[in-house]
């Protein structure tokens, strides 16, 4: 038997086949430049955060504060749901209860649900301009 005649086999024959062979060699450095993007950006710790809901019970005291910025205040609404969080349009206004709770609000929690995987909470206001009024609003607003 003459050398030409046995093939490589393991590591060897690869690396004789990616010398050979450069597309194999292009192939095999983005497969290995994209595998290591992937370990990189797998390991970040920016970006969405779950939001951190207040375990509280029926009947406490709570506060109420807007967890987006330091001095945002909430919408307090008539039914729990998504109407009015984003936008106030005419066509909505009769499903809030009070456009401006002013964060550090104090309220009593009346009730929870959860409605489309957001948890919602029914509280009646103790202070503030809305005083007295009960209605719904995200539980992540509660402290």
């Amino acid at each position: 038997m003459s050398s030409e005649n046995n093939t490589n086999s393991g590591l060897a024959g690869v690396i004789a086949n990616l010398k050979s062979n450069p597309k194999a060699l292009v192939i095999l450095g983005g497969a290995v430049a994209i595998v290591l993007f992937l370990i990189i950006k797998g390991e970040s710790t920016d970006g969405v955060t779950a939001a951190k809901v207040s375990v509280v019970s029926i009947g406490s005291k709570v506060s109420i504060q807007n967890p987006n910025t330091d001095k945002g205040n909430t919408i307090l609404l008539a039914a729990p749901g998504p109407v009015g969080l984003a936008d106030s349009d005419n066509d909505k206004d009769d499903m809030i209860v009070c456009k401006q709770v002013l964060s550090g609000t104090t309220a009593t929690l009346e009730e929870e649900t959860t409605v489309n995987y957001i948890p919602f909470a029914k509280v009646t206001l103790n202070d503030g301009e809305c005083s007295g009024k009960t209605g719904w609003m995200p539980k992540v607003n509660l402290k």
